[in-house]
């Protein structure tokens, strides 16, 4: 219906000059737009005569044709934008979206690896650490991996908690670390024969890159000691 294009066409109007939403934005809309009105026409449907029943026969047709869940909570989000536009510039009576309830988006399970997988990653960080062959350079930024990864495996802290640990955190033959946490709690991880092996292979590196000078610390960031 020419109506719906040209009340849906105010609304990417307004978005565009009052709001100043981005071209790739508008982009998103027109295409979510489209979808909506397609499926008004096919049903000769008009904006303004909508039913909560209708909008929700709408989503069910998007989730036959397999559209992803974030597609469908975007064309959702779109719909109701227009509705609501609609009735704030009194070209619209009734809002069928006003009572449709939010699509929650289901949450991703973290990606775990196997056994199996953990023991590869881990033997070969420690193969290529232990290889003269690459240069000092990679040998020592190999070493930190194998540092690192031994370190995560030993003590079950988050990326972050590890990568952000401070210079005097894995001092030689250290067997705990102080880990700073969320809230900014402080905590004690234990560190297995492994992991403290690791550390010490990765210092010992770092001095001889360096010139002999001390590493600053096993996880801090420093322009003299490799961090591949």
């Amino acid at each position: 219906m020419r109506s719906n294009h040209r009340l849906a066409q105010l609304w990417l109007d307004a978005l565009a000059t009052e709001l100043g939403a981005a071209a790739g934005t508008i982009d998103t809309y027109t295409d979510d737009l489209n979808c909506y009105l397609a499926w008004l026409n096919e049903n000769s449907l008009g904006l303004d005569e909508l039913s909560l029943e209708q909008i929700r026969d709408y989503i069910a047709g998007l989730d036959q044709r397999g559209y992803a869940r974030s597609t469908i909570a975007r064309r959702i989000t779109v719909a109701r934008g227009l509705h609501k536009f609609l009735i704030a510039e009194e070209l619209g009576s009734q809002d069928p979206t006003s009572n449709l309830s939010t699509m929650r988006r289901p949450r991703k399970l973290p990606f775990v690896l196997s056994i199996a997988e953990t023991e590869a990653l881990l033997e070969t960080a420690h193969r290529l650490a232990a290889d003269p062959s690459v240069g000092l350079y990679l040998q020592a930024g190999y070493a930190r991996r194998a540092a690192l990864f031994e370190t995560l495996y030993a003590s079950g802290m988050r990326i972050s908690e590890a990568l952000s640990l401070p210079s005097d955190a894995a001092p030689s033959g250290t067997r705990m670390l102080l880990v700073r946490g969320k809230g900014d709690k402080q905590r004690l991880v234990p560190l297995h024969e492994r992991a403290i092996g690791a550390i010490a292979q990765w210092q010992q590196l770092a001095r001889a890159y360096s010139g002999g000078a001390p590493p600053p610390g096993c996880f801090t960031r420093s322009e003299m000691v490799p961090r591949l």
